[in-house]
């Protein structure tokens, strides 16, 4: 069957991205092929530069799911190792992408990039295109401020705080994605129970520390809650970051459980408080805060 498709990391599945894939799935309509998009089992980096380490904002499983939920029909894994990195642009092409997907058309955005040395831009799939057959279609890109949407600018802004900055690019909540760990039971014995969350990749973009307004998806539903990002330096005297959040209006045990947790909103910084005391009245106007910005959103 005749496809057309897009190539490309889709770290973040931001605003850019999703100008060319809804151009991909129209297209993809129009032609009577399928919409297919292959994209990396990991960051390119991670073979190419492993001290870089570069924190992804959409694990794979996520990344797949919102491909497909942006109306995709097949989402492609490609296995980014060492030999896949010398490959040329052009043995890809002719190798692999010709023949297995027989492209119709090829929809790229700017920064979309294959083969060794990056060389498989739309320049060099706009030279192959009567040869192979295909139409390429190139997207420009949606800017912000006249600086391109990309996953490296929302990282900044993750790391900054700006939080809905981050969130306008992406188009929808920043979301961490986990399960529920055992933590200290600290926050019980405050009156206020957290849930732990261990990651589900360890290489996911942890934002930067401090108390954010949240909305967290489990299996009994969806919570408003507060989430702590950061060392909890009152209660702890380690450095390890962990992420707890208070789910408003929920008790139950959810030990072991998968959520998720949007982050809507940076309320402040984390602070390292006097007392428990302080940390227990410092809580409660978070928790005050949150219910009058929640009543005044209804």
């Amino acid at each position: 069957m005749c496809s057309v498709l897009s190539i490309g990391n889709f770290d973040g599945v931001h605003l850019g991205h999703q100008r060319i894939l809804q151009r991909l799935v129209d297209l993809a309509k129009q032609q009577g092929c399928r919409s297919v998009v292959l994209t990396f089992d990991s960051h390119p980096a991670y073979v190419l530069n492993p001290e870089a380490r570069p924190e992804t904002l959409t694990p794979r499983e996520e990344r797949q799911h919102l491909l497909t939920t942006l109306g995709v029909d097949k989402v492609e894994f490609i296995h980014f190792d060492k030999r896949f990195a010398q490959l040329t642009a052009t043995e890809f092409l002719e190798d692999y992408l010709i023949p297995v997907f027989k492209p119709r058309v090829i929809v790229v955005g700017y920064d979309s990039h294959f083969g060794h040395n990056r060389e498989g831009d739309h320049k060099f799939l706009a030279r192959w295109s009567g040869q192979y057959g295909y139409d390429l279609e190139y997207i420009e890109p949606v800017e912000h401020e006249g600086v391109p949407v990309s996953s490296s600018r929302i990282r900044e802004l993750l790391h900054e705080g700006n939080l809905q900055e981050a969130n306008s690019l992406l188009g929808r909540p920043y979301t961490l994605l986990g399960n529920v760990v055992r933590g200290y039971g600290r926050g019980r014995a405050l009156g206020f129970p957290t849930a732990n969350m261990g990651l589900a990749d360890p290489h996911q973009l942890v934002p930067r520390s401090g108390v954010y307004l949240s909305k967290v998806q489990i299996r009994q539903g969806e919570f408003f809650g507060l989430t702590n990002i950061g060392v909890s330096p009152t209660l702890r005297n380690d450095d390890k970051t962990i992420i707890e959040t208070y789910l408003l209006d929920f008790s139950d045990q959810i030990y072991g459980s998968p959520l998720a947790i949007k982050l809507l909103r940076y309320l402040r910084e984390e602070r390292m408080f006097q007392s428990q005391a302080e940390l227990v009245a410092a809580m409660e106007g978070d928790l005050k805060q949150v219910r009058a910005m929640l009543h005044e959103a209804i």
